[in-house]
């Protein structure tokens, strides 16, 4: 064990998964008092002017935060201090450009768009007024990236904890003055721009910081302005189609949710997703130290070792997912109605189906970094539009005719103790959320399948 302790990744991984914890307990407070003060119709109305700002986002195609993590982490592992000031620059070039006119978009557009096609023009002017925390959220990404990269695990775990203090202050605040979805907006808004301004402070302070010295910001802004883009952008949107292809997995399916089921569906499978999401940072610091170690492990082009210590990593992720989405099939009928009410009482049968969900993605996300590093980007691409097409038209036949029959025995048993709660879920929420599992399901596998023999097929050559 103390051999074990001494490898740098197991103590990053260690230090941001302790950051993880107290980002998780954050965040439960405030997820559980937005929930019961809001309840299922307004915050229903929230979650889906998010992910149609989703659907938006699907519009950028310059992929600017993975290849920035994956080709900086490269340009660290070679010490080259040029190429880490053109890939900053780079990075600040694209998000002004393109983040401007897209806010500029959403903010004209969105309003009528979701007025003539949902009858609801709220869901548009929230997503017109969420819009505006953009340019902050990717400056901040940029910092975080940096020392994700330098695997400045501290320091990225920290401020990612003090990240979400400030998050889970200014929802807890604003449901307390208001529990509408414009105060969530409002909200959301004021965090952004606040934890930007805490990143700008933190770069400062330990940008010279270990062997390596990152640039000033002053200076990378003044190289955005020279710098030619040519050598970075086709992998930039590789990344960018990729990453807008898996969002919309989630994305589509809860639109189709909203139109069947209204609002409230929204709500219940917002919810149900969100306890997912929340569980889910529990395993979150494996992907993020594997997508700074990774890249370095290929760029110095060490295949065995990455083989070896990759497929391991992959089978504990694997066991682990199983016993702990297990266990919050099993305790997650009992908590909701005490901890949120009888009203969130239908969002249960949606979330029992999504820990299936949490157990695909607890070690789906770890070939990310895998097959980035080995330019697979576009068969992933070409292997995630082939999962959208079969699954979207059978998922959207199963959110129209699903019942909760399947769940019937597990609400009986959960019934016996919570005396007369039937836990069965809305259907548009159970069949949403059907989709969704199959959607990554089908994705992964077709992910592994790829990946798998060329990281083999490279361990062989390099053996």
């Amino acid at each position: 064990m103390r051999r074990l302790l001494t490898h740098k990744f197991i103590q990053d991984t260690l230090v941001l998964q302790a950051g993880k914890i107290g980002s998780v307990f954050l965040s439960l407070i405030s997820s559980l008092l937005v929930w019961r003060l809001m309840g299922a119709t307004a915050f229903g109305i929230y979650g889906w002017a998010q992910t149609f700002l989703g659907l938006w986002l699907t519009l950028d195609l310059t992929g600017i935060g993975p290849s920035t993590g994956t080709r900086l982490a490269m340009a660290i592992g070679a010490r080259d201090e040029n190429e880490i000031l053109n890939l900053m620059a780079f990075y600040i070039q694209v998000t002004l450009t393109f983040t401007i006119g897209l806010i500029t978009l959403i903010i004209l557009l969105s309003p009528t768009i979701t007025e003539s096609w949902y009858g609801n023009r709220q869901v548009g002017e929230l997503a017109a007024l969420l819009s505006l925390s953009l340019i902050a959220d990717d400056f901040y990404l940029l910092i975080t990236t940096a020392l994700q990269a330098r695997r400045s695990m501290r320091t990225l775990a920290l401020m990612q904890n003090a990240n979400q203090f400030v998050l889970t202050s200014c929802l807890i605040i604003s449901v307390l003055i208001s529990p509408t979805p414009q105060a969530l907006v409002i909200a959301r808004l004021v965090y952004s721009y606040s934890t930007l301004l805490m990143a700008l402070i933190v770069y400062h302070r330990t940008r010279t910081q270990g062997a390596l010295t990152y640039p000033p910001l002053t200076q990378v802004l003044k190289r955005a302005r020279t710098l030619s883009p040519r050598p970075y952008w086709k992998f930039g949107i590789a990344n960018a189609v990729d990453k807008n292809v898996t969002a919309l997995f989630i994305q589509v399916p809860m639109q189709i949710v909203g139109v069947v089921g209204g609002s409230a569906a929204v709500g219940y499978l917002t919810l149900a997703l969100g306890g997912i999401a929340q569980a889910s940072v529990l395993s979150s610091a494996v992907f993020e130290n594997m997508q700074a170690v990774v890249p370095q492990a290929v760029g110095r082009g060490d295949f065995v070792t990455l083989r070896r210590n990759f497929l391991r990593v992959l089978l504990v992720l694997i066991a682990l997912a199983i016993v702990f989405y297990g266990g919050i099939a099993l305790t997650a009928p009992l908590l909701i109605p005490p901890l949120l009410g009888a009203e969130w009482i239908p969002a249960i049968a949606p979330l029992l189906v999504l820990c299936l969900y949490g157990v695909i993605t607890g070690f789906g996300g770890v070939f990310g970094s895998l097959y980035r590093s080995f330019n697979l980007v576009w068969k992933i691409v070409t292997a995630k539009i082939v999962t959208l097409a079969i699954m979207l038209p059978l998922g959207t036949v199963i959110l129209l005719t699903s019942t909760q029959t399947a769940l019937r025995p597990y609400g009986e048993l959960a019934a016996q103790v919570i005396p007369g709660q039937y836990l069965i879920g809305d259907a548009a929420a159970v069949g949403g959320a059907l989709t969704i599992v199959g959607i990554y399901a089908l994705s992964v596998s077709l992910t592994a399948i790829i990946t798998l023999p060329v990281l083999e097929k490279k361990a062989h050559a390099n053996s």
